[in-house]
């Protein structure tokens, strides 16, 4: 009995030995997580910036733990390609077009309707459905990607200068993927569904009188010297999208989904800043160039855009009778300037 005693506290003195001896291996660093992500337009000022605002957010509320890396815009992806992409895991997260994704998550074209700003979206319950119907397809909607003011973010263009609302009639415009037709066919125009990067060449031979573009479009795709008159009567809220495919981000960790959410919440809040500033210098800059920039009277004003909110909502009711009509009641506001 006295030797195996004696064994026994042999072994753990020279394990304790041992453990002092040996000190502990310092944790090696983990990789950072990395996502690959494609945007809806190319991949250079001044319309990548709320994309870049993005990938800088996730980097710094992360410490570096999480990377996004853009892989380009249409040249990688095709624009209308790209919310099918996110939905079979292609790519990890896509700044995609609205009308676009519409097909795959019933009522989100809508919320280019809203009369409230990305924030106030997010306070109703419109914000969940649509997450809801998204999930349901494959994909965490993540927010807007081109946050503005309700109703600011797009604008007409046009060869020859316009004073009135009847110089629009018998306008061809072009319109990427057929957006807004409803509301071009209603100021008695043409829509001409074409990709934002054939707008210049369309405009030049005279394809086309006019193109329909986020405000800061004119500069993205060069159009400035095909350009007569910008029409600053703007219309639209953010009609693009952050989608991130859903198996990508259920592998997500919490805290790692949680930097996902709050940059892109910063992104909606600090991008509406960025994007008045971005629109106050596009102004100036094609104005400079010789591009005359018209506003209608208030009156033509108020029936320009009743014209635009009722010639649209019937469409979306007409494709997605439920979603629409949903969505419709917490994102149209009653009061709002525009139509008052």
């Amino acid at each position: 009995m006295k030797k195996l005693l004696f064994v026994l506290l042999a072994v753990v003195v020279v394990s304790s030995l041992a453990f002092i001896g040996c000190p502990a291996k310092e944790p090696e660093a983990s990789e950072p997580v990395e996502l690959s992500m494609v945007m809806f337009l190319p991949d250079f000022p001044p319309v990548n910036l709320w994309t870049h605002m993005l990938m800088d957010k996730v980097a710094a509320i992360s410490n570096g733990d999480m990377v996004i890396n853009l892989i380009g815009g249409p040249e990688a992806i095709p624009t209308q390609d790209q919310p099918a992409a996110v939905q079979r895991g292609t790519v990890d997260i896509a700044n995609a077009m609205g009308n676009f994704t519409d097909t795959i998550i019933p009522g989100v074209e809508c919320l280019a309707r809203a009369e409230i700003d990305p924030a106030g979206i997010r306070k109703t319950p419109v914000f969940a459905y649509i997450q809801e119907k998204a999930e349901e397809s494959g994909i965490y909607y993540l927010g807007a990607s081109s946050p503005s003011e309700p109703q600011d973010q797009t604008n007409f263009f046009f060869r020859d200068a316009i004073s009135t609302i009847d110089d629009i009639a018998g306008k061809k415009i072009a319109s990427t993927g057929g957006t807004s037709r409803e509301f071009i066919e209603a100021l008695g125009a043409v829509c001409v569904p074409i990709g934002f990067m054939d707008y210049f060449t369309a405009m030049e031979r005279g394809t086309v009188d006019a193109y329909y573009i986020g405000t800061p479009g004119i500069l993205d795709i060069g159009c400035v010297d095909v350009t007569g008159c910008m029409l600053d009567e703007p219309f639209s809220s953010s009609g693009a999208h952050f989608l991130v495919n859903l198996d990508k981000w259920n592998s997500l960790s919490k805290a790692q989904q949680d930097v996902l959410t709050q940059a892109v919440i910063e992104t909606e809040i600090d991008g509406i800043i960025e994007w008045n500033n971005l629109v106050d210098g596009v102004k100036m800059e094609i104005s400079a160039a010789g591009v005359e920039i018209v506003t209608f009277s208030p009156a033509e004003s108020k029936e320009f855009y009743i014209m635009y909110r009722e010639s649209l909502w019937p469409g979306d009711i007409a494709r997605h009778p439920e979603e629409a009509a949903y969505i419709k009641d917490f994102i149209v506001d009653p009061d709002f300037y525009r139509a008052n």
